[in-house]
């Protein structure tokens, strides 16, 4: 049973997020079986679940990796990120290193598309379904004139602790998206990976 849920983390992982149907696919479990497992993951935090529409009908239950759960997973990955981000700052200085994430950020920007002449409302939302797809959690509003963004999924959470410049990278890729210069307006204490982003409209 454990390694069942071990797999579906695992595949989660990778594939972002994905319905029960599609991980039934992949895995070759039963759909029932796989709806069991969820329910223990969703419950101890590992992965969340939202409503995702296709179509005309019900829309489609979309499972994806908490912070929790992405750290579970990832634990040797954080390690050996840790270690590679240390050793470039001590090689090449701070200023270096944050260089580099801001580089991969754009790189990493470039390789999605977004349709920057659409109205405002259409626009953001297409940014939100993007930014879906990638394994964020972002959310928006207009509030005096500035567009704020909420991104509520960390992928870095544990890294930032010890690596805050690695808050680069995402203000980076989520500029470069948009074509905007946007400004970090908080980060909540560690335990709470959501940051702000806003620009003037």
């Amino acid at each position: 049973m454990k390694n069942t849920r071990e797999l579906i983390l695992k595949t989660l992982a990778v594939t972002r997020q994905a319905t029960i149907n599609k991980l039934s696919d992949q895995l070759e479990i039963n759909p029932i079986t796989i709806r069991h497992h969820l329910l223990i993951l969703e419950k101890g935090n590992l992965i969340t679940s939202s409503e995702k529409r296709h179509g005309v009908g019900r829309p489609h239950l979309v499972y994806q990796l908490t912070n929790q759960g992405q750290e579970v997973v990832s634990e040797s990955y954080l390690q050996l990120s840790d270690k590679l981000l240390s050793k470039i700052e001590q090689l090449y200085g701070p200023d270096e290193l944050i260089a580099v994430m801001e580089t991969v950020g754009k790189e990493e920007a470039h390789k999605h598309s977004l349709t920057l002449n659409a109205g405002l409302q259409e626009q953001m939302e297409s940014f939100c379904d993007l930014l879906s797809e990638q394994g964020y959690q972002v959310e928006w509003v207009m509030k005096d004139g500035r567009v704020y963004i909420r991104n509520a999924s960390c992928p870095y959470s544990q890294l930032k602790h010890a690596h805050p410049e690695i808050c680069v990278l995402d203000r980076a890729f989520f500029s470069t998206i948009l074509a905007k210069d946007l400004q970090l307006e908080s980060e909540l204490p560690y335990g709470d990976p959501a940051c702000i982003y806003s620009y003037e409209v």
